[in-house]
């Protein structure tokens, strides 16, 4: 006879099995709960400019209003945010799905900083805003483009939150591993208890601040995602009425 016996798993394989399948159990439900907040959150957000285009169309077809060139303009700007939104939906949904491509070249950061900083200085001088840049020549090995699309997102926050006559820096240094990017102003602020939550879908820490002004409210998810598919990280620190600070880490080669 040729018999054999499997030995009867011990209590702590048991406890670790129940452990490691909770865990799947809790991740499984987090992920479905942001996949269901995440469909609630794009229907709202597409929700708000379909009616109000459907609200000026149905109007205007009825005879209630005329159809004059403002109004005809404020449908057209509602559809164009529509548009935005859904491009932006579109990277998102490319990046977290891992099908981002990056053109990795040597890139250097200082030189990426001026270009979205001259992009931008008609719209800080609008403002009569000041904009600077400070540091150095850094090197690494990034999407030229998409580091760009960062720098723009995280200045154009800056220029949207900083009252008239307040000053936004821009820093480029190398810290020995990592080039680093810093954008801070005197703005607003962003309350200690939002801070968290500021990279997620959608959220806005003014809530008073309509869309038409506020953006889509997915640039620094999309700005987080970036960085982080570099390889790299992006930290903020604020404070109401001092201003905010957001750093991107990213590694010279990844």
């Amino acid at each position: 006879y040729n018999l054999r016996f499997e030995s009867a798993p011990n209590a702590r394989e048991l406890e670790d099995m129940e452990r490691a399948m909770n865990h799947l159990t809790k991740a499984l439900s987090d992920q479905e709960s942001l996949r269901k907040r995440f469909t609630s959150d794009v229907a709202h957000e597409l929700r708000t400019p379909l009616s109000a285009v459907a609200s000026y169309l149905e109007a205007m077809t009825e005879g209630l209003w005329e159809a004059t060139p403002q109004r005809l303009q404020s449908c057209h700007e509602e559809i164009k945010r529509l548009g935005i939104l859904v491009a932006d939906l579109e990277r998102l949904a490319k990046i977290e799905d891992g099908n981002l491509q990056l053109a990795k070249t040597t890139t250097d950061l200082y030189e990426i900083v001026q270009t979205a900083v001259h992009n931008l200085e008609p719209k800080a001088m609008e403002k009569e805003l000041s904009l600077s840049i400070e540091g150095t020549s850094v090197s690494v090995e990034a999407d030229r483009e998409r580091i760009i699309q960062v720098v723009m997102n995280l200045l154009s926050n800056a220029i949207q939150y900083t009252p008239p006559q307040g000053h936004i820096r821009a820093k480029v240094w190398n810290d020995g591993q990592n080039g680093m990017i810093r954008v801070e102003d005197d703005g607003i602020g962003i309350p200690e208890n939002e801070l968290p939550f500021i990279f997620e879908r959608f959220y806005r820490t003014d809530k008073s601040r309509n869309r038409k002004t506020g953006g889509t409210g997915i640039g620094l998810t999309i700005a987080k995602s970036i960085v982080e598919a570099h390889g790299g990280k992006i930290e903020v620190t604020s404070a109401v009425g001092a201003g905010s600070s957001f750093t991107v880490a990213l590694p010279e080669k990844y």
